[in-house]
């Protein structure tokens, strides 16, 4: 595995094969796919977004776009112009992105992520883990993480991410939670560019309406994998599963 870095992001870079950028969700970092990557037949190059994990968070004013931009910055120095992308919530945001700024990448894959913008009541939930993580960012940890998980059993995971989401500054968090609050709708890009995408969805994913998602698939001809029994992290849940789907898209695209 070879670490690397540029002015603002930390990224990793393993095994061979076609390249493919892993984009984490929020509060986590790159370690999240170190299982998952062993497993797969592809040059892998998992990214610390923005004010996660190893890397820098912007002074500029937050948004999805300048995530998307310092992203840019390890494509356009690794040459993966042509890659697959796979982002997990956050990570599909920054994705959709990406794929504005650059229609070459072949294919990407929403991993408990969607295309629409925040409902107002969303926003406004948004507005309160900004204020909230400035005093007690602790205490939204703890209870936000656990709510990704199905499984309520899996302690020892939960905890593990409990640790990765307390080693970011609360700054960092406000930043990023602000950047998802501010975010454009981008359902146009994905009914426009329908072979370009696939949504992984878990069925019991409790921060994406499953029956939404799956209707916006079924409708506008989006590819749609339904990953069952897991919740928001389905490669933490069903590993194997989420492995098979991984699979079968980086193949077959």
């Amino acid at each position: 595995m070879q670490n690397n870095a540029t002015s603002y992001l930390n990224y990793r870079i393993s095994g061979n094969g076609d390249p493919v950028l892993f984009l984490h969700g929020f509060m986590e970092d790159c370690s999240m796919w170190d299982h998952i990557l062993s497993e797969l037949p592809v040059r892998a190059i998992a990214i610390d977004l923005p004010g996660h994990g190893k890397s820098k968070t912007p002074e500029q004013p937050a948004s999805i776009r300048l995530m998307a931009e310092k992203v840019m910055e390890i494509v356009d120095l690794e040459g993966l112009e042509n890659a697959q992308i796979i982002g997990h919530s956050l990570g599909g945001y920054v994705a959709l992105e990406l794929m504005k700024m650059n229609p070459s990448f072949e294919h990407t894959t929403l991993f408990h992520s969607h295309p629409w913008e925040d409902s107002t009541a969303k926003k406004e939930d948004r507005n309160r883990v900004i204020e909230l993580v400035k005093e007690k960012s602790s205490f939204f940890i703890r209870e936000a993480i656990p709510n990704l998980f199905w499984d309520k059993t899996l302690l020892q995971t939960m905890n593990h991410y409990i640790t990765i989401a307390q080693k970011m500054q609360p700054e960092a968090i406000a930043w990023a939670a602000a950047a998802m609050r501010d975010r454009e709708d981008n359902t146009p890009l994905m009914i426009n560019h329908t072979s370009k995408f696939t949504i992984v969805q878990g069925e019991f994913d409790a921060l994406i309406p499953r029956e939404s998602i799956a209707e916006f698939c079924k409708t506008n001809n989006i590819n749609y994998i339904e990953i069952p029994s897991c919740g928001h992290m389905a490669h933490e849940e069903q590993p194997t599963k989420t492995l098979e789907a991984f699979k079968t898209i980086l193949i077959n695209k």
